[in-house]
C-alpha cells in the first residue's frame, strides 16, 4: 500500500527545523502559516480540487522554503535580539537600584566594607550605565523596518555577556572580600543569580541565533 505525504505537513516540517529563534514567537508563525494554507486549500477545493491537488496547489502557491524562511527569520531574530536587550535594560538598572540602596541603609554587612569596596562598586555603576545605553540603543534598533537583525541579535547578546560577566565579576569580588553577609544581602545575591543566570541565557541563544542565520558568504559573529 502506498503511503501519501501531506504536502503541508511536510512544508510545514520543514519550514520549521528551517527557523531559529524564540520559541513562542516561532509556534505563533508556524500556526499562522497552517492557518494560512488550510484557508488556501479550502479556496481550491471550491475550486474543484481534490484534497491532494488542493494541498498541493497551497503549498505552491505559499513558495518555497528556501525563499518564504529567510523572511520569517528575520523577524525571528529581531524578536530575540528585542528580548535579550529589553531584559538587559530592565534587570541592569533594577538590580543597581536594589544593591544600591542595600548599600546604604547599612542592613546588609556586620562590618565595614573593604577598602577595594568603594572603588568596585563605583566600576559597577559606570558599568551598568554605560551597558544599559548599549542595550537600549540595540533595543530600539530592533524596532526599524529592516533592523539588520541578525547583527543587532548579536550584538545584543554581546553587551548582554559582557554586562553579567563584569558587573557580576565585580560584584562577586566585593561579597567574597567583604564581612559576612546579613540575610538581606543573601536574599539580594541570590535574586541576582538568577537574574543572572536568565539574562546570560538570553545572550547565548542571541549569539547562537546570530550564528545560525550567517549566510555562507558572511563573517559569524562572535
Amino acid at each position: 500500500m502506498t503511503v501519501t505525504t501531506d504536502p503541508v505537513d511536510a512544508h510545514v516540517a520543514a519550514l520549521e527545523r528551517a527557523l531559529h529563534g524564540p520559541d513562542t514567537v516561532k509556534r505563533s508563525m508556524i500556526a499562522e502559516v497552517r492557518d494560512g494554507l488550510a484557508d488556501a486549500i479550502a479556496d481550491h477545493r471550491r475550486r474543484g480540487l481534490d484534497p491532494q491537488r488542493a494541498a498541493a496547489a497551497a503549498v505552491r502557491d505559499f513558495g518555497p522554503v528556501r525563499e518564504v524562511a529567510p523572511l520569517m527569520q528575520e523577524e525571528l531574530t529581531a524578536r530575540q535580539g528585542r528580548r535579550t536587550a529589553a531584559l538587559v535594560v530592565v534587570a541592569f538598572p533594577t538590580l543597581l537600584f536594589v544593591w544600591d540602596a542595600l548599600w546604604m541603609s547599612g542592613l546588609g554587612w556586620t562590618a565595614p566594607p573593604s577598602p577595594e569596596a568603594p572603588v568596585l562598586a563605583r566600576a559597577v555603576d559606570v558599568l551598568t550605565v554605560v551597558v544599559t545605553a548599549a542595550a537600549f540603543v540595540l533595543l530600539v534598533a530592533t524596532f526599524r523596518q529592516r533592523p539588520l537583525p541578525r547583527w543587532v541579535t548579536g550584538l545584543a547578546g554581546l553587551v548582554a555577556a559582557a554586562g553579567v560577566a563584569g558587573c557580576g565579576g565585580m560584584s562577586l569580588i566585593m561579597n567574597l572580600k567583604g564581612p559576612a553577609p546579613e540575610p538581606a544581602t543573601a536574599v539580594v545575591l541570590g535574586i541576582t543569580a538568577v537574574v543572572a543566570g536568565l539574562i546570560t541565557r538570553s545572550a547565548i541563544r542571541s549569539l547562537r541565533i546570530a550564528r545560525e542565520v550567517c549566510p555562507p558568504d558572511e563573517p559569524a559573529i562572535g
